[in-house]
């Protein structure tokens, strides 16, 4: 079972692709605090970032790509210090826009974009780090990447019909690439449920949870599915993860059930049924616990 691919999947990445800028200095772009991660790509030339807070000059240059999981706000532009004269709004953009300026100096292209998603309720961005950073070699995206990012590139500027369902998919693609080369090169920075899949035992556990989450799990039989004592298993879990196993188990069922309430034809009782409650009163109890709100509320605050 692949966890990461069944969360991603089940929070339903809403990757997008806001705006290309083709860029001559002088120019400066502010980006506001948003609720997603905020991505940029340097697809041409080079610039500079600035994050608000942080008293760091990051140089970018050709096919280097940034990420801020966090949606913290930002500067980028052709030098360090220079005012934020252009605001770009990204949180209400439904399709790319192309933004050109009329100065004179050395050229640049951006692509910049955001990674959102519909159900959060396991956290992910928040396990990032502030800013995850792929430098290109020699003027060009690293391999793994660059076929995406010139694929992304190309619609961007075409804007042929259909160009922004591609640009949706690819940005989705994108993400995925950008979360499983940060777990393949800074493991021991990884913390949560995420940094837990790259341990064997307690991976091979979160594994059996996600394939089979309704049944009736006890801390000692996912021990003995990955050969564990219970107490060691219980720690180790605890420690990774950063929650009991049965509570993480609880928060994962409560998600599906979110998923599931949004389907009509689906009654309170086989909701419960699917996560493994035996009665529909449990479930209606342990939803309001973990969500907040009682099933037949989220149903009918969903369908609005």
């Amino acid at each position: 079972m692949d966890v990461l691919a069944d969360v991603l999947h089940s929070f339903r990445l809403k990757s997008t692709l806001y705006c290309r800028a083709d860029l001559h200095a002088p120019w400066s772009l502010g980006f506001a605090p948003i609720t997603a991660a905020t991505f940029h790509v340097v697809d041409r030339g080079s610039c500079w970032l600035e994050i608000d807070g942080d008293t760091r000059l990051i140089p970018l240059a050709d096919g280097d790509l940034i990420v801020l999981p966090h949606g913290i706000g930002h500067g980028i532009s052709h030098e360090p210090h220079i005012p934020r004269f252009t605001t770009i709004k990204d949180d209400q953009a439904n399709r790319c826009e192309m933004r050109r300026n009329d100065g004179t100096g050395k050229f640049t292209t951006l692509l910049c974009g955001i990674f959102a998603f519909e159900h959060r309720s396991l956290p992910l961005l928040e396990l990032l780090p502030p800013l995850i950073h792929i430098k290109g070699e020699h003027g060009r995206s690293v391999a793994w990447l660059d076929t995406t990012l010139k694929f992304l590139a190309n619609e961007a500027g075409s804007m042929r019909p259909g160009s922004d369902t591609i640009i949706k998919r690819l940005a989705d693609i994108l993400f995925i690439q950008v979360v499983r080369a940060w777990l393949e090169n800074e493991a021991g920075a990884v913390r949560g449920w995420l940094g837990a899949l790259r341990d064997p035992q307690i991976g091979a556990a979160l594994a059996r949870i996600h394939q089979n989450p309704e049944r009736a799990w006890t801390v000692g039989s996912l021990a003995s599915e990955v050969a564990m004592s219970r107490s060691s298993f219980a720690a180790r879990f605890g420690v990774l993860v950063g929650e009991p196993p049965l509570h993480y188990i609880t928060r994962w069922r409560m998600h599906i059930a979110a998923r599931l309430l949004q389907c009509d034809n689906l009654g309170l009782a086989e909701v419960a049924q699917r996560i493994g409650y035996v009665s529909e009163v449990a479930f209606r109890h342990a939803f309001k616990r973990e969500m907040g709100v009682a099933p037949g509320v989220y149903r009918r605050a969903a369908s609005q």
